[in-house]
Protein backbone atom coordinates (compact mmCIF):
# COMPACT_ATOMS: atom_id res chain seq x y z
CA UNK A 1 0.00 0.00 0.00
CA UNK A 2 1.14 3.39 -0.97
CA UNK A 3 1.73 5.14 2.56
CA UNK A 4 3.82 7.98 3.77
CA UNK A 5 6.16 7.29 6.35
CA UNK A 6 6.18 3.03 5.01
CA UNK A 7 9.58 1.57 6.43
CA UNK A 8 9.90 -0.76 3.79
CA UNK A 9 12.31 0.63 1.64
CA UNK A 10 14.90 1.47 5.05
CA UNK A 11 14.38 -2.14 6.63
CA UNK A 12 17.54 -3.15 6.20
CA UNK A 13 18.86 -0.42 7.67
CA UNK A 14 16.70 -0.37 10.82
CA UNK A 15 16.97 -4.43 11.19
CA UNK A 16 21.03 -3.68 10.55
CA UNK A 17 20.79 -0.93 13.30
CA UNK A 18 18.99 -3.45 15.64
CA UNK A 19 22.00 -5.79 15.13
CA UNK A 20 24.69 -3.38 15.38
CA UNK A 21 23.36 -2.68 18.76
CA UNK A 22 23.39 -6.22 19.84
CA UNK A 23 20.22 -6.75 21.23
CA UNK A 24 18.68 -10.75 21.13
CA UNK A 25 14.98 -11.11 19.77
CA UNK A 26 12.92 -10.89 22.58
CA UNK A 27 9.58 -9.05 23.12
CA UNK A 28 9.38 -5.76 21.31
CA UNK A 29 6.61 -3.29 21.03
CA UNK A 30 5.47 -1.47 17.42
CA UNK A 31 4.32 1.45 19.00
CA UNK A 32 2.74 3.22 15.48
CA UNK A 33 2.17 0.23 13.12
CA UNK A 34 0.90 1.84 9.77
CA UNK A 35 1.11 -0.91 6.93
CA UNK A 36 2.55 -3.37 9.86
CA UNK A 37 5.69 -3.56 7.84
CA UNK A 38 8.51 -3.30 11.21
CA UNK A 39 6.26 -5.51 12.71
CA UNK A 40 6.79 -8.16 10.29
CA UNK A 41 10.45 -7.97 9.79
CA UNK A 42 11.17 -7.80 13.37
CA UNK A 43 8.53 -11.47 13.87
CA UNK A 44 9.81 -12.61 10.99
CA UNK A 45 14.03 -12.09 13.12
CA UNK A 46 12.28 -14.12 15.96
CA UNK A 47 10.93 -10.95 17.98
CA UNK A 48 7.50 -11.26 19.90
CA UNK A 49 5.54 -8.03 18.81
CA UNK A 50 2.80 -6.46 20.17
CA UNK A 51 1.77 -3.80 17.64
CA UNK A 52 -0.72 -0.91 18.09
CA UNK A 53 -2.07 1.74 15.67
CA UNK A 54 -4.98 4.17 15.77
CA UNK A 55 -6.16 3.09 12.75
CA UNK A 56 -8.37 0.18 11.71
CA UNK A 57 -6.76 -0.98 8.64
CA UNK A 58 -3.87 -0.90 10.66
CA UNK A 59 -4.95 -2.89 12.79
CA UNK A 60 -5.96 -5.32 9.59
CA UNK A 61 -2.61 -5.39 8.25
CA UNK A 62 -1.80 -6.09 12.01
CA UNK A 63 -3.37 -9.08 11.97
CA UNK A 64 -2.66 -10.17 8.71
CA UNK A 65 0.83 -9.88 8.81
CA UNK A 66 2.22 -9.68 12.24
CA UNK A 67 -0.38 -11.87 14.65
CA UNK A 68 -1.10 -14.76 11.72
CA UNK A 69 1.21 -17.67 11.77
CA UNK A 70 -0.15 -19.82 8.50
CA UNK A 71 -2.14 -19.97 5.64
CA UNK A 72 -5.70 -20.39 6.72
CA UNK A 73 -8.09 -23.14 5.94
CA UNK A 74 -10.97 -23.19 4.02
CA UNK A 75 -12.66 -26.26 4.79
CA UNK A 76 -15.82 -24.91 7.13
CA UNK A 77 -16.60 -22.18 4.11
CA UNK A 78 -16.36 -24.60 1.10
CA UNK A 79 -18.80 -26.93 2.94
CA UNK A 80 -21.03 -24.19 4.28
CA UNK A 81 -21.47 -21.86 1.37
CA UNK A 82 -23.58 -23.24 -1.75
CA UNK A 83 -22.02 -20.64 -4.17
CA UNK A 84 -19.06 -21.51 -3.68
CA UNK A 85 -19.49 -25.10 -4.06
CA UNK A 86 -20.96 -24.55 -7.29
CA UNK A 87 -18.02 -22.20 -8.48
CA UNK A 88 -15.84 -25.04 -7.62
CA UNK A 89 -17.71 -27.64 -9.60
CA UNK A 90 -17.35 -25.64 -12.67
CA UNK A 91 -14.75 -26.79 -14.79
CA UNK A 92 -13.86 -23.05 -16.13
CA UNK A 93 -13.62 -21.70 -12.19
CA UNK A 94 -11.23 -24.86 -11.47
CA UNK A 95 -9.22 -23.78 -14.51
CA UNK A 96 -8.67 -20.25 -13.24
CA UNK A 97 -7.39 -21.47 -9.91
CA UNK A 98 -4.72 -24.40 -11.11
CA UNK A 99 -1.90 -23.80 -9.00
CA UNK A 100 -3.01 -21.40 -6.92
CA UNK A 101 -3.65 -22.63 -3.67
CA UNK A 102 -6.74 -22.71 -1.47
CA UNK A 103 -5.99 -18.77 -0.72
CA UNK A 104 -5.43 -17.98 -4.26
CA UNK A 105 -8.76 -19.80 -5.10
CA UNK A 106 -10.87 -17.83 -2.85
CA UNK A 107 -9.38 -14.78 -3.77
CA UNK A 108 -10.32 -15.75 -7.43
CA UNK A 109 -13.58 -16.05 -6.33
CA UNK A 110 -14.31 -13.21 -4.63
CA UNK A 111 -12.61 -10.92 -7.15
CA UNK A 112 -13.87 -12.76 -10.41
CA UNK A 113 -16.85 -14.87 -9.14
CA UNK A 114 -19.35 -13.51 -7.30
CA UNK A 115 -21.46 -10.50 -8.25
CA UNK A 116 -20.64 -6.63 -7.99
CA UNK A 117 -23.31 -4.65 -5.72
CA UNK A 118 -23.62 -1.25 -4.99
CA UNK A 119 -22.63 -0.69 -1.00
CA UNK A 120 -21.47 2.13 0.59
CA UNK A 121 -18.35 2.70 -1.27
CA UNK A 122 -19.93 2.48 -4.75
CA UNK A 123 -22.38 5.26 -3.60
CA UNK A 124 -20.00 7.65 -1.59
CA UNK A 125 -16.65 7.41 -3.47
CA UNK A 126 -17.61 6.50 -7.07
CA UNK A 127 -18.98 8.46 -10.02
CA UNK A 128 -22.46 7.43 -8.41
CA UNK A 129 -21.26 9.61 -4.86
CA UNK A 130 -20.22 12.41 -7.04
CA UNK A 131 -16.65 11.28 -5.99
CA UNK A 132 -13.94 9.95 -8.08
CA UNK A 133 -11.78 7.91 -5.71
CA UNK A 134 -12.85 4.32 -7.99
CA UNK A 135 -14.27 3.46 -11.11
CA UNK A 136 -18.13 2.45 -10.53
CA UNK A 137 -17.34 -1.52 -11.00
CA UNK A 138 -14.24 -1.06 -9.05
CA UNK A 139 -16.11 0.51 -5.89
CA UNK A 140 -19.14 -1.83 -6.51
CA UNK A 141 -16.86 -4.70 -6.09
CA UNK A 142 -15.38 -3.48 -3.44
CA UNK A 143 -18.78 -3.59 -1.92
CA UNK A 144 -19.19 -6.94 -2.29
CA UNK A 145 -16.25 -8.50 -1.58
CA UNK A 146 -16.18 -6.43 1.88
CA UNK A 147 -19.56 -7.90 2.29
CA UNK A 148 -18.79 -11.22 1.61
CA UNK A 149 -16.20 -11.21 3.93
CA UNK A 150 -18.42 -10.05 6.75
CA UNK A 151 -21.00 -12.32 6.03
CA UNK A 152 -18.34 -15.53 6.32
CA UNK A 153 -16.80 -14.48 9.48
CA UNK A 154 -19.60 -13.67 11.34
CA UNK A 155 -21.59 -16.67 10.45
CA UNK A 156 -18.19 -18.77 11.44
CA UNK A 157 -17.27 -19.90 8.40
CA UNK A 158 -13.79 -18.37 7.71
CA UNK A 159 -11.75 -17.98 10.96
CA UNK A 160 -9.58 -14.72 12.16
CA UNK A 161 -6.70 -15.58 10.07
CA UNK A 162 -8.70 -16.12 6.98
CA UNK A 163 -10.60 -13.03 7.63
CA UNK A 164 -8.00 -10.35 7.93
CA UNK A 165 -5.39 -12.22 5.55
CA UNK A 166 -8.38 -11.58 2.51
CA UNK A 167 -9.48 -8.16 4.50
CA UNK A 168 -5.86 -7.38 3.93
CA UNK A 169 -5.50 -8.24 0.21
CA UNK A 170 -9.40 -6.31 -0.48
CA UNK A 171 -7.69 -2.81 1.54
CA UNK A 172 -4.36 -3.21 -0.74
CA UNK A 173 -6.06 -4.17 -4.33
CA UNK A 174 -8.02 -1.16 -3.69
CA UNK A 175 -5.04 1.12 -2.94
CA UNK A 176 -3.83 -0.34 -6.55
CA UNK A 177 -6.87 0.72 -8.61
CA UNK A 178 -7.75 4.55 -6.36
CA UNK A 179 -7.78 7.19 -9.05
CA UNK A 180 -5.05 9.38 -6.27
CA UNK A 181 -1.93 10.46 -5.90
CA UNK A 182 -1.24 7.78 -3.32
CA UNK A 183 -3.31 9.27 -0.59
CA UNK A 184 -7.18 9.75 0.19
CA UNK A 185 -7.15 13.51 0.93
CA UNK A 186 -8.25 14.19 -3.16
CA UNK A 187 -8.73 11.99 -6.15
CA UNK A 188 -8.01 13.28 -9.51
CA UNK A 189 -10.32 14.80 -11.82
CA UNK A 190 -9.67 12.42 -14.57
CA UNK A 191 -9.11 8.49 -14.65
CA UNK A 192 -5.53 7.37 -14.38
CA UNK A 193 -4.51 3.80 -15.80
CA UNK A 194 -4.25 2.22 -12.98
CA UNK A 195 -7.60 3.06 -11.46
CA UNK A 196 -9.16 1.59 -14.98
CA UNK A 197 -7.58 -1.41 -14.27
CA UNK A 198 -9.93 -4.36 -12.71
CA UNK A 199 -9.80 -4.94 -8.94
CA UNK A 200 -7.49 -7.58 -8.55
CA UNK A 201 -6.76 -9.67 -4.59
CA UNK A 202 -3.39 -10.97 -4.28
CA UNK A 203 -2.86 -11.98 -0.34
CA UNK A 204 -0.10 -12.61 1.09
CA UNK A 205 0.55 -16.27 2.75
CA UNK A 206 1.06 -15.92 6.83
CA UNK A 207 4.78 -16.09 7.56
CA UNK A 208 5.69 -18.24 10.42
CA UNK A 209 7.39 -16.40 13.19
CA UNK A 210 8.00 -16.07 16.73
CA UNK A 211 4.50 -16.51 18.31
CA UNK A 212 2.01 -14.68 20.78
CA UNK A 213 2.58 -11.83 19.02
CA UNK A 214 -0.79 -9.40 19.48
CA UNK A 215 -2.24 -6.67 17.78
CA UNK A 216 -4.06 -3.60 19.33
CA UNK A 217 -5.75 -0.96 17.67
CA UNK A 218 -5.47 1.75 20.52
CA UNK A 219 -3.06 4.58 21.32
CA UNK A 220 0.45 3.95 21.85
CA UNK A 221 1.07 5.10 25.66
CA UNK A 222 -2.01 2.95 26.44
CA UNK A 223 -0.17 0.09 24.80
CA UNK A 224 3.00 0.32 26.29
CA UNK A 225 1.75 0.49 29.82
CA UNK A 226 -0.86 -2.67 29.35
CA UNK A 227 2.50 -4.51 27.83
CA UNK A 228 4.34 -4.42 31.01
CA UNK A 229 8.21 -5.41 30.51
CA UNK A 230 9.43 -5.13 26.85
CA UNK A 231 12.96 -5.21 25.39
CA UNK A 232 12.69 -3.24 23.20
CA UNK A 233 9.72 -0.24 21.99
CA UNK A 234 10.07 1.43 18.31
CA UNK A 235 8.36 4.45 17.89
CA UNK A 236 7.74 5.58 14.37
CA UNK A 237 5.49 8.71 14.99
CA UNK A 238 4.02 11.13 12.39
CA UNK A 239 6.60 13.31 11.31
CA UNK A 240 3.82 16.26 10.57
CA UNK A 241 0.68 17.59 10.96
CA UNK A 242 -0.90 15.58 7.72
CA UNK A 243 -3.90 13.47 10.16
CA UNK A 244 -3.11 9.82 9.21
CA UNK A 245 -7.39 9.70 9.64
CA UNK A 246 -7.89 12.53 6.84
CA UNK A 247 -5.46 10.87 4.74
CA UNK A 248 -5.98 7.59 4.58
CA UNK A 249 -10.20 7.68 5.05
CA UNK A 250 -10.72 5.47 2.41
CA UNK A 251 -9.03 2.77 3.04
CA UNK A 252 -10.08 3.12 7.31
CA UNK A 253 -13.91 2.90 5.93
CA UNK A 254 -13.00 -0.38 3.96
CA UNK A 255 -11.47 -1.66 7.24
CA UNK A 256 -14.36 -0.95 9.31
CA UNK A 257 -16.71 -1.55 7.02
CA UNK A 258 -19.81 -0.11 9.33
CA UNK A 259 -22.39 -2.86 9.06
CA UNK A 260 -23.47 -2.48 12.35
CA UNK A 261 -24.09 1.49 11.36
CA UNK A 262 -23.86 4.27 8.77
CA UNK A 263 -20.70 6.62 9.16
CA UNK A 264 -21.59 10.66 8.60
CA UNK A 265 -19.44 11.71 5.65
CA UNK A 266 -18.62 15.43 5.34
CA UNK A 267 -17.17 17.63 2.50
CA UNK A 268 -16.12 17.03 -0.62
CA UNK A 269 -13.44 14.40 -0.03
CA UNK A 270 -15.75 12.12 2.44
CA UNK A 271 -14.18 12.57 5.22
CA UNK A 272 -15.64 10.45 8.26
CA UNK A 273 -17.11 13.11 10.74
CA UNK A 274 -16.04 12.81 14.44
CA UNK A 275 -13.76 9.51 13.56
CA UNK A 276 -12.14 10.30 17.24
CA UNK A 277 -8.55 9.31 14.95
CA UNK A 278 -7.08 12.65 15.87
CA UNK A 279 -3.14 12.50 16.58
CA UNK A 280 -1.30 14.60 18.94
CA UNK A 281 1.75 13.64 17.22
CA UNK A 282 0.85 15.45 14.43
CA UNK A 283 0.84 18.90 16.45
CA UNK A 284 3.94 20.69 16.87
CA UNK A 285 2.93 21.94 20.34
CA UNK A 286 2.01 18.60 21.28
CA UNK A 287 4.30 16.22 19.65
CA UNK A 288 7.22 16.70 22.21
CA UNK A 289 4.86 15.85 25.37
CA UNK A 290 3.31 12.92 23.42
CA UNK A 291 6.60 11.75 23.10
CA UNK A 292 7.35 11.93 27.19
CA UNK A 293 4.13 10.34 27.24
CA UNK A 294 5.02 7.03 25.90
CA UNK A 295 8.50 7.19 27.12
CA UNK A 296 7.37 7.53 30.87
CA UNK A 297 4.45 4.69 29.77
CA UNK A 298 6.42 1.89 28.42
CA UNK A 299 8.37 -0.49 30.50
CA UNK A 300 11.26 -0.85 27.71
CA UNK A 301 14.87 -1.19 28.25
CA UNK A 302 15.33 0.18 25.09
CA UNK A 303 14.21 2.43 22.67
CA UNK A 304 14.44 3.00 18.99
CA UNK A 305 12.63 6.78 17.47
CA UNK A 306 12.64 7.26 14.01
CA UNK A 307 12.10 10.55 12.72
CA UNK A 308 12.19 12.68 9.49
CA UNK A 309 14.66 15.54 9.29
CA UNK A 310 12.03 17.35 8.39
CA UNK A 311 9.82 16.44 11.19
CA UNK A 312 7.68 18.97 13.11
CA UNK A 313 10.05 18.28 16.55
CA UNK A 314 13.77 20.03 15.99
CA UNK A 315 16.70 17.62 16.52
CA UNK A 316 17.27 19.56 19.64
CA UNK A 317 13.89 19.01 20.89
CA UNK A 318 13.95 15.77 20.13
CA UNK A 319 17.31 14.29 21.43
CA UNK A 320 16.14 16.21 24.72
CA UNK A 321 13.32 14.24 25.29
CA UNK A 322 15.50 11.53 24.81
CA UNK A 323 18.18 12.36 27.03
CA UNK A 324 15.75 12.75 29.64
CA UNK A 325 14.52 9.65 29.73
CA UNK A 326 17.84 7.68 28.76
CA UNK A 327 19.40 6.17 31.44
CA UNK A 328 23.09 7.45 30.59
CA UNK A 329 21.34 10.73 30.19
CA UNK A 330 22.39 10.45 26.23
CA UNK A 331 21.14 9.05 23.05
CA UNK A 332 22.66 7.55 19.83
CA UNK A 333 21.57 9.05 16.76
CA UNK A 334 22.15 6.84 13.08
CA UNK A 335 21.10 8.43 9.86
CA UNK A 336 20.57 7.21 6.45
CA UNK A 337 18.97 9.16 3.42
CA UNK A 338 15.97 7.99 1.30
CA UNK A 339 14.29 9.54 -1.26
CA UNK A 340 11.54 11.16 -0.12
CA UNK A 341 7.70 10.81 -0.69
CA UNK A 342 5.95 12.77 -3.29
CA UNK A 343 1.79 12.55 -3.59
CA UNK A 344 2.25 15.02 -6.58
CA UNK A 345 4.86 17.66 -8.48
CA UNK A 346 6.15 20.43 -7.52
CA UNK A 347 3.00 23.58 -7.95
CA UNK A 348 2.10 26.63 -6.66
CA UNK A 349 1.72 26.28 -2.96
CA UNK A 350 3.62 23.42 -2.63
CA UNK A 351 7.26 22.72 -3.33
CA UNK A 352 9.28 19.80 -2.16
CA UNK A 353 12.88 20.82 -0.26
CA UNK A 354 14.90 18.35 -2.67
CA UNK A 355 14.14 14.45 -3.52
CA UNK A 356 16.54 13.44 -0.63
CA UNK A 357 15.55 13.45 3.44
CA UNK A 358 17.28 11.47 6.22
CA UNK A 359 16.02 8.84 8.26
CA UNK A 360 17.07 10.12 12.08
CA UNK A 361 16.78 6.69 14.01
CA UNK A 362 17.94 7.20 17.55
CA UNK A 363 18.73 4.66 20.08
CA UNK A 364 18.02 5.21 24.42
CA UNK A 365 18.75 2.81 26.98
CA UNK A 366 15.55 3.53 29.42
CA UNK A 367 15.53 4.05 33.27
Amino acid sequence: MRYIGNKTRLLPFLMSTIERLELSPKTAHDAFSGTAAVGRALKMAGWRVASSDLMTYSYVFQRAYVVAQRSPSFAALRAGDPELRRALRSPAFRKSIVGKGALGAMSEYLARWIDAERGFIGAHFAPAGGRMYFTQENADRIDAIRRRLYEWWSAGLIQDDAYYVLLASLIEGADRVANTAGVYAAYIKRWQANAKRALTLKPEIPQRGARGSTAHRADAAAVAESSGEVELIYIDPPYNARQYSGYYHVPEVIARGWFDSTPVLRGKTGLVAGDGQQSDWCSARKAGGALTELLAATGARHALVSYNSEGLLSERDLRDVLASAAKNGTAKRFSRAYRRYRSDSDRAGRVYQGDLVRELLYHVRLR
